[in-house]
C-alpha cells in the first residue's frame, strides 16, 4: 500500500506540474488581493512611525512587543486595517471555492480547458459546493467543541496536578489529534468534491455519505497520502519562517521574495492534495459499484428471447414437408 500511495503522490504531482498554468493563475489572484489588503496597513504605519525612533525596533528587527503595543495606539488605527486583510482573505477564500470546479475538471480529465470551459464547470459545480460547505461546518463544529473541553481539560489539571507541565501536554496532545481529525475531515469533503464532478452528481446529501463511505473504507492510504504532502507544507512553513525571523531589514526585497515562496509552497502542496485525491479515486473507481451504475435509479433490463422471423420459419416449414414420404392415394372401392 505504501508503494501505491507514492505512486498516487507522484501521480498528483506531474498532474499538478502539467497543469501549473492553473496553479500560477491562483497565485496571481492571491497576490493582488495580499497587496490590496495590506496596502492600507502600510500607509497607515507609514503616517504614524514615519522617521520616528519609535519606528526603530522594527526597521531594524522585528519586534513583537512593538508591534503589539502599536494596536494600543490610537493613531495607527490597525484593527482598521486588520479587517481590510481579513476582507481580502475573504474574498480570496471565495474565489477558490468558486475555481474549485474548474480545477478538479482539469485534473480530472487532465486536458487544457479553454476559458469557456473552464469559468462553465467553475458555474456548474459552485453552488453544490457552497452546500458541501455549509454541511462541512457540522463536523468542524464538532471538533471545536471538542477543542473547548480539551483546553477546559488543561486548565483543570493544571490547578489540581502538582506537575505544571501536564496541562500543557494534555493540551498539546489533544491539539495534535484534533489537527488530525480536521485533516480527516477535509479529505472527507475533498472526496466529496471529487466524486461530485466525475459523476456529475447533484445531490449533495447522498454524495456526502458515499464519500463517507468511500473515505471510511480507505482511510489508510488516503489519509497516508494527505498527512505526507501536509507534513511537507507545514516544514515549508516552519523553514521559510525561521529564515525570515533571521534576516535583516535592509535586504526587503529577498524578505519579499522569501514570503512569497512560502505562500507558493502552500498553494502548491493544497494543489497537491487535490490532484492525488482525483488521481486516487480516477484509479479506484471500478471499487465502488455505486458510482458506476446507481442502482436506485438503474432502469430494469428486460431479457427477451430471440424470436424467428417468418422468412426463417417458411422454408423450415417447407424443408420439413419435403422430408416426409409421399403415399399414392389408393381408389375407392367398388361395392
Amino acid at each position: 500500500m505504501a508503494d501505491e500511495s507514492k505512486g498516487i503522490i507522484s501521480a498528483g504531482a506531474g498532474l499538478v506540474w502539467r497543469h501549473q498554468r492553473v496553479f500560477w493563475w491562483v497565485f496571481a489572484v492571491n497576490l493582488i488581493l495580499a497587496a490590496l489588503g495590506t496596502a492600507p496597513a502600510h500607509h497607515q504605519l507609514e503616517e504614524v512611525l514615519g522617521q520616528s525612533l519609535a519606528g526603530r525596533p522594527l526597521t531594524n528587527g522585528f519586534d513583537f512587543g512593538m508591534f503589539i503595543e502599536l494596536f494600543r495606539v490610537p493613531e495607527s488605527n490597525l484593527y482598521r486595517s486588520h479587517h481590510d486583510s481579513f476582507h481580502a482573505d475573504i474574498l480570496f477564500f471565495l474565489f477558490m471555492l468558486f475555481v474549485s470546479g474548474g480545477i478538479l475538471t482539469v485534473y480530472h480529465e487532465d486536458r487544457k480547458l479553454k476559458a469557456g470551459e473552464f469559468f462553465g464547470a467553475c458555474g456548474a459545480y459552485f453552488w453544490r459546493f457552497v452546500r458541501l460547505l455549509v454541511l462541512s461546518l457540522i463536523p468542524f463544529a464538532i471538533l471545536g467543541g471538542l477543542y473547548s473541553a480539551v483546553d477546559k481539560l488543561s486548565t483543570y489539571v493544571d490547578d489540581r496536578v502538582t506537575p505544571a507541565s501536564a496541562g500543557f501536554w494534555i493540551l498539546a496532545g489533544g491539539c495534535f489529534i484534533l489537527l488530525l481529525g480536521c485533516l480527516w475531515v477535509r479529505l472527507w469533503f475533498d472526496i466529496a468534491q471529487v466524486r461530485a464532478v466525475a459523476q456529475n452528481e447533484y445531490r449533495m446529501l447522498r454524495n456526502l455519505w458515499r464519500a463517507f463511505g468511500i473515505t471510511c473504507r480507505n482511510l489508510g492510504q488516503l489519509f497516508w497520502i494527505y498527512f505526507v504532502i501536509s507534513l511537507l507544507a507545514w516544514a515549508s512553513l516552519v523553514i521559510g519562517l525561521v529564515i525570515w525571523a533571521h534576516l535583516p531589514p535592509t535586504v526587503t526585497p529577498f524578505v519579499f521574495v522569501l514570503l512569497e515562496l512560502i505562500i507558493v509552497a502552500q498553494l502548491a502542496t493544497r494543489l497537491w492534495q487535490r490532484a492525488s485525491a482525483v488521481t486516487w479515486y480516477g484509479r479506484h473507481a471500478a471499487m465502488f459499484p455505486t458510482d458506476a451504475v446507481d442502482h436506485a435509479t438503474a432502469a430494469p433490463v428486460e431479457l427477451v428471447e430471440p424470436q424467428s422471423s417468418s422468412s426463417e420459419t417458411e422454408p423450415l416449414a417447407e424443408s420439413e414437408g419435403a422430408l416426409e414420404p409421399e403415399f399414392p392415394e389408393e381408389p375407392p372401392q367398388q361395392p
